[in-house]
């Protein structure tokens, strides 16, 4: 039944074309309509769409703003003008000759935007449905996902480190799955992109995956759409729950060719660092610790004074760092094509020592018009990266830089002759160095992708056109790792590890449009189509150790003796897709969007090997209608708009719905062999996770548009969650995936814009995003109240999954300062498993009993923000122009798990500055707890931290030359500005960051800091010249 809801739709699409045969001849000759189109100031205007009203006849403007159409008309006729950020405008032209005046909109209510399949008028829009400045857009970054942060309302970005070429996370509405992906769709020019980061990990080496987004190059980027709602993303069915994000790169313009070359250079530093100890501060914590032990004083007080300040591992290991871009474009193109090429290099130094990222990118756009009906295209990027990321170290939290902040401030780091010292006791292993196992590990990635499609459409009639679309996107990643044998990664014989994957997308898309306006008053559109796509993916992972000498490293893994366990994976999924939507519209008042598809997947159980996703969405403009005349001066427009829907998270594993085995060795006849055992029960009910919208919005424009509001509510639920289901012991199994759970997302988000100022020479504009949104789970299956989810092995996990409460709460103990004699002497309750003495952390009973139990944990607060927001300005006076961008959070938590470990004191490692105010005998007043030897540490809001904050995100000035004065070097354009980023951040919490995310986008595992790679301020300077 629902199948051949989707058949019916292309039956739709051919009646009413068909009867109308083709489009006739015009009768009457006269001369070809040509002309000029213009802004307010009599700029002209290139890149704007001239359509012929009635017809399908187009033409763009050129470089000038020059218009034609090649055969002759009769007259009069009207024509239709639009481009992007100005008002559409129709005018009649009574003769071949006709020039037309644009004015501008601030409001982006009759933008032309990219939805799904398509494009429509922003006004005809019945969803959610967000661009991205170009202020925005024009900004450096190493990605392009880094230009979403605060520039869309709803859509929350945190970088899960500081390392060049890391990946960021990206919410849009709050996070929907408890187990898998909550990442967005991302669709580029037209083809659905996958951002899994496995593809970019295999397992070799150490650290977060490189980022698949970075291949990209942001300047290559014309406009950014973000869907959010169902009625905008229902279209792309189970890729749809988590948002998607639409990205059209630049094409080439009718006219003379363009030559553009961008660059800019700059230099980075930390943004903040760790107060630790001094080495007379350690010396007499090891004191005080050894004096609670009952064991003598390491160090006399003259000895003491003699250590001083000590060694600062942590500077030693940061740098100032370079960075920089080039980029080289030409574009153009004349009545029958369009191109564009370019070519970019990028090149970041990390302030950590011996990390970087490099990019060499290279991207074809090309168009052509073979005949009146037939057009094709090819979009195409290739890209080469490379990323050296530090290697793990061996200390409790792993990473290199981790260990810097650990090592003992009275080590040496240096020998007298600037070669690293290795003879200190206090490191974690003996005749190695911190310092230098972040310089001496290889640790490289080697990211290579293509990104290609290919498509024609043909215009089967005059208002009927079917579209063919195929592309593949490759991906191949090396990974490099080698630890020399005088490190504590390779120590001894040092330790090699190559590592590769390759993943190949393909798809194929089918649609037919029918665009027709009947009258003057409905229009219609109606699409319908059929996709299919395959993806598979291979790799494999070789690791030797034990190297007789470290001169071929991972070039040759037979020197190494001791060979590591290989392994390989293969997967393969295929997806087959029909999907339609009818968009109408009475008047462009009245709007009313239907759209649905269906996908069947092969990695769904065979009960339920298609999914369906309906959606509907009813806009109104009311400020067309006849009674809102009086007011169109101040209120100019008001836009309703209502819309529900379905869609699916398509994140699911390949394989996961069917009985798998896993080699293991067992004795046979007194002889050890290689076997194969059960471990993943068949589920022939296995089905995505699904989640239902309803959204209401509005969209408001005052004074002309120079004040406009986009303001939006939702509410969400995702139901059949897969989760790990507990099995009764007679299965064999511990666990399976089932679609058991549900989790609810509501909440509000405001979009500002305003412009200010608007005169000849001087304007000033403004944008403020604001949002909202609460999660909470609804259920986890029959019987089952919360899990503990596990963080990393040997810690005590501070999160919590819960029903009722938010996924990413943090579960700890509640704190009272210190233990004192009174409260020894009063018996007030002590935590159990724990000898607890005067000076220790007092912990408070919550039951009443007369200890602290587990019983006592509580929620003490989640990693999810109340507030997200962004606020920029840019200004401008004759050839000068100022731009600065200012973005936060508020009300979010942070466990700062690596202030736990810092205040967790031992014998041979630094500790945090603070415990120099420590409990003691001569000190009864400190602020933390005594001094003794690694003291157990237990989840207490002492580490969940506020997360709040405010960044100065970038500040811009620059200044682009008149074109009176390039005119006689035949130079179009040139502007140079310099630009700082991360200027200054305002927050409460201590660590090195308040943007955390350790754990790579897990989203049970929000917001836990485990000091992985600081943050960069950035300064750069910069110039465009266009040719």
């Amino acid at each position: 039944m629902k199948k051949s809801f989707f058949a019916a739709a292309w039956l739709c699409l051919s009646a009413p074309a068909l009867a109308q045969g083709p489009a006739t001849a015009t009768t009457a000759q006269s001369k070809s309509l040509h002309g000029t189109v213009t802004d307010g100031k009599n700029s002209r205007i290139p890149g704007a769409t001239v359509q012929i009203k009635g017809s399908k006849e187009v033409s763009v403007t050129d470089n000038n703003g020059n218009f034609a159409f090649t055969r002759p008309h009769t007259y009069p006729l009207t024509l239709s003008i639009s481009n992007i950020g100005f008002q559409p405008q129709e005018v009649v032209a009574t003769g071949p000759a006709v020039d037309v005046h644009l004015q501008e909109s601030q409001s982006q209510l009759n933008q032309v935007v990219v939805v799904g399949y398509g494009t429509l008028r922003r006004s005809d829009i019945t969803g959610s449905v967000t661009s991205v400045s170009k202020v925005a857009l024009a900004q450096p970054a190493a990605s392009f996902d880094n230009l979403l942060q605060g520039s869309v309302s709803g859509v929350s970005v945190t970088q899960a480190s500081g390392q060049p070429g890391s990946t960021a996370n990206i919410r849009i509405r709050g996070g929907n799955s408890i187990s898998f992906s909550n990442e967005p769709l991302y669709v580029i020019d037209g083809f659905i992109v996958y951002t899994n980061n496995s593809y970019t990990s295999t397992g070799a080496g150490s650290g977060p995956a490189v980022n698949a987004l970075s291949t990209v190059n942001p300047s290559d980027i014309e406009s950014i759409e973000v869907l959010k709602d169902a009625a905008a993303t229902a279209i792309y069915g189970s890729h749809g729950a988590n948002g998607v994000i639409i990205i059209t790169t630049r094409r080439g313009k009718k006219g003379s060719d363009d030559v553009n070359y961008a660059g800019y250079y700059g230099t980075q530093q930390v943004d903040k660092k760790l107060p630790l100890l001094n080495a007379k501060q350690w010396g007499s914590l090891v004191n005080d610790i050894n004096v609670s032990d009952g064991v003598a004083r390491t160090y006399t007080d003259a000895q003491l004074d003699a250590l001083g300040q000590g060694y600062d591992w942590q500077s030693a290991g940061l740098r100032h760092a370079p960075i920089q871009n080039h980029e080289l474009s030409i574009a153009g193109g004349d009545d029958k094509s369009r191109y564009l090429i370019s070519g970019n290099y990028f090149d970041q130094d990390g302030i950590l020592k011996s990390t970087y990222f490099k990019r060499y990118a290279a991207r074809i756009n090309y168009e052509r018009n073979v005949s009146d009906r037939f057009r094709v295209g090819v979009n195409a990027f290739g890209s080469s990266s490379q990323q050296q990321q530090p290697g793990v170290g061996v200390g409790p939290l792993g990473p290199a830089f981790s260990n810097l902040l650990l090592t003992a401030p009275v080590a040496k780091i240096y020998n007298d002759d600037g070669s690293y010292y290795t003879g200190s006791p206090f490191f974690d292993t003996p005749n190695t160095n911190p310092l230098q196992d972040i310089t001496a590990v290889t640790n490289v990635s080697d990211l290579t992708r293509v990104l290609a499609n290919i498509y024609g459409e043909y215009r089967l009639t005059r208002d009927l056109k079917l579209k063919v679309a195929g592309g593949a996107d490759l991906i191949n990643t090396k990974q490099n790792y080698y630890a020399p044998s005088y490190t504590s990664f390779g120590n001894p014989g040092g330790f090699a590890s190559v590592g590769q994957i390759k993943s190949t997308t393909w798809l194929n898309e089918n649609t037919l449009t029918y665009d027709h306006t009947f009258g003057s008053d409905h229009s219609l559109i109606v699409l319908a189509g059929f996709t299919t796509q395959k993806a598979t993916d291979e790799s494999a992972v070789a690791s030797v150790k034990n190297f007789s000498n470290d001169l071929t490293g991972y070039n040759n893994l037979g020197a190494g003796s001791t060979p590591v366990l290989p392994t390989s994976n293969a997967h393969t999924w295929t997806m087959n897709s029909w999907l339609a939507r009818i968009n109408y519209s009475y008047l462009h008042k009245y709007n009313l969007t239907l759209s649905a598809r269906a996908d069947g997947s092969s990695v769904l159980g065979a009960n339920n090997k298609w999914g369906y996703f309906p959606s509907v969405g009813f806009s109104w403009n009311a400020s067309q209608e006849d009674f809102f005349a009086g007011i169109r001066n101040t209120v100019s427009n008001l836009k309703v708009r209502l819309s529900a829907g379905k869609t699916g998270n398509s994140g699911i594993p390949a394989y996961s719905s069917l009985a798998a085995v896993i080699p293991t060795n067992y004795y046979f006849g007194g002889t050890l062999v290689t076997g194969f055992a059960p471990n993943q029960l068949a589920n022939p009910n296995l089905k995505w996770e699904s989640t239902a919208q309803y959204n209401a919005g509005v969209d408001i424009g005052f004074l002309q548009d120079r004040i406009s509001v986009v303001a939006d509510v939702y509410y969400k639920k995702t139901s059949d969650l897969l989760l790990n289901v507990p099995l009764p012991l007679y299965t064999g199994y511990a666990s399976a995936i089932e679609n058991v759970g549900s989790v609810e997302n509501k909440g509000f988000e405001i979009g500002i814009n305003t412009e200010n100022i608007r005169t000849s020479n001087f304007s000033w504009k403004t944008n403020l995003v604001f949002a909202h949104n609460a999660n909470k789970v609804v259920s986890l299956g029959p019987g089952v109240d919360n899990f503990i989810p596990t963080v990393q092995l040997g810690q005590i996990s501070p999160m919590i999954v819960k029903v009722g409460l938010p996924v990413g709460t943090f579960w700890g103990y509640t704190t009272d300062g210190l233990l004192t004699k009174e409260d020894i002497a009063n018996g007030v309750p002590l935590l159990t498993g724990v000898s607890q003495q005067v000076g220790d952390r007092k912990y408070v009973a919550l039951n009443g009993h007369k200890s602290v139990t587990i019983a006592d944990k509580h929620n003490l607060g989640n990693a999810q923000p109340k507030f997200t927001f962004g606020f920029s300005n840019s200004l401008s006076y004759k050839g000068f122009d100022l731009n600065f961008f200012l973005q936060g959070s508020y009300g979010n938590k942070i466990f700062n798990q690596y202030q736990q470990i810092l205040e967790r004191p031992t014998l041979s490692q630094n500790a945090a500055a603070l415990l120099a105010d420590r409990w003691s005998e001569t000190n009864p007043d400190g602020k933390l707890p005594k001094a003794t030897n690694a003291p157990v540490a237990q989840v207490t809001d002492r580490y969940v931290e506020d997360g709040s904050y405010l960044r100065l995100k970038n500040v811009s000035f620059g200044y682009s030359l008149p074109k009176s004065a390039l005119s006689h070097i035949h130079v179009k354009q040139i502007r140079v500005y310099v630009q700082a980023q991360h200027l200054f951040t305002i927050t409460h919490y201590t660590g090195l960051n308040p943007e955390v995310n350790y754990f790579d986008g897990d989203n049970t595992k929000q917001g836990i800091d485990q000091g992985l790679y600081p943050a960069a301020k950035t300064f750069l300077a910069g110039a465009n010249f266009t040719f």
